[in-house]
């Protein structure tokens, strides 16, 4: 009897893990997409203890930026299923968003750091920066 309340406390942490596993799927689909529309090459998909991550050929820093926002807006455009799959709705959800913040190895630092980049092109174009 113990057991079966044991299960049944930890079945939704399990279902909650797996359901988070499958949106960084989803996220990594995401970018590899993106990056073979904009012609870049994947060479690798695998899992670190941040979760998963892509190497792909280098791009320029307008397809960086647009590639570093394609696992966020995917998330975000499943959190649509919440609806039908509201745990699956928040994993992306939380997914999308967590990746967005501009912590160092995330999304939203890339997205930043490329953004700067652009800007410093176009200041350094227009002669406003020496």
């Amino acid at each position: 009897m113990m057991l079966i309340h044991i299960f049944h406390w930890f079945f939704p942490v399990f279902r909650g893990m797996g359901l988070g596993l499958i949106a960084m799927v989803f996220h990594e689909g995401g970018h590899i997409l993106c990056a073979l529309a904009l012609g870049l090459k994947v060479k690798r998909v695998g899992m670190g203890w941040k979760g998963m991550f892509t190497v792909r050929d280098p791009g320029l820093p307008k397809e960086n930026l647009v590639i570093s926002f394609a696992g966020p807006v995917m998330n975000l455009l499943l959190v649509l299923c919440w609806h039908w799959l509201p745990t699956f709705g928040l994993a992306n959800l939380c997914t999308g968003l967590v990746n967005l913040l501009p912590i160092e190895g995330s999304d939203g630092a890339r997205i930043l750091r490329c953004w700067r980049l652009m800007q410093e092109k176009t200041e350094q174009g227009l002669g406003i920066r020496d």
